[in-house]
């Protein structure tokens, strides 16, 4: 094995939304061991950012790889390499078709996260999360927080004048069925679709995977993607997880990846699982 690539998400940050101590410590003696190590991840690099530099990336020449395979980001040289996005009119019609599907469109825009609700709606929305935050349940966090950075609109087909990372849509499985067959309709082979859980649904533009990403790294150092550990838990993992040499799903992983899983741990997120696999894997 040269390379471990880990989800963040539900499987190297535990329940708080972060690194354990012990997390820490052994990742980042993996990397002086010669491990290569690359963070992967739906999120943007933003905020996968504090991780890599929590963990030294930049110092062992590691990766992040951010927007479910949109971009990676080599830590070391400072450079990204960017994927295809959904042109900017092809974005808009499947805004348009979600909201024919009754379906709520969360985006990212020049920096910015938009989502198309009424604002009454997501007022509670963000006290509910808060509250439970404060109540100890920190598995919410992290939604609050992205909340408290959100914009909130009617419409957010006249916002969209770029290529789009990706779109994200909430609504019930069936409502997410009659969009996904008005996509495939229209712009068939255009999309990869990763389900984030039982009411979201995320797209991108087919090119976009972490499978692809992490590929391209193993073959920039001289290596395959049998060469690698892979960890996750969800949707947007399975692809990777099926084709790395060893490919590990968290035993807290959605109910669609466990049932696809090569490899299932016997540990959870918060129980350092991804380090008690590499020390049985890699030790």
């Amino acid at each position: 094995i040269k390379m471990i690539v880990c989800d963040l998400d539900g499987t190297l940050l535990n329940n708080h939304k972060v690194l354990s101590s012990n997390t820490v410590e052994k990742m980042i003696a993996y990397q002086q061991k010669g491990y290569l190590l690359t963070l992967a991840s739906g999120r943007y690099f933003k905020e996968v950012r504090r991780f890599a530099e929590e963990l030294k990336l930049d110092e062992y020449h590691g990766y992040a790889v951010c927007g479910n395979g949109y971009e990676i980001v080599d830590m070391a040289a400072q450079t990204t390499f960017h994927f295809s996005g959904i042109p900017s009119e092809i974005a808009r019609d499947c805004i348009k078709l979600a909201k024919k599907c009754h379906l709520m469109q969360y985006v990212k825009i020049n920096g910015t996260y938009h989502l198309s609700v009424s604002k009454h709606i997501m007022n509670g929305i963000q006290k509910s999360c808060h509250h439970l935050n404060e109540k100890g349940i920190r598995q919410l966090s992290y939604a609050a927080h992205l909340l408290d950075e959100t914009i909130f609109e009617k419409e957010l087909i006249h916002l969209i004048q770029e290529d789009i990372v990706k779109i994200c849509v909430i609504g019930t499985p069936s409502n997410q069925k009659k969009w996904i067959h008005l996509l495939e309709e229209k712009y068939p082979d255009t999309f990869a679709y990763y389900p984030v859980n039982s009411v979201s649904l995320e797209i991108t533009h087919k090119s976009v995977s972490k499978k692809h990403a992490v590929e391209t790294i193993a073959h920039e150092n001289g290596f395959t993607l049998n060469e690698v550990i892979a960890f996750g838990d969800s949707g947007n993992d399975e692809p990777l997880l099926l084709s790395a040499g060893i490919g590990i799903t968290m035993k807290n992983g959605t109910k669609r990846a466990l049932k696809r899983a090569k490899i299932i741990s016997k540990y959870t997120n918060h129980e350092d699982g991804v380090i008690a696999e590499c020390e049985k894997y890699l030790d």
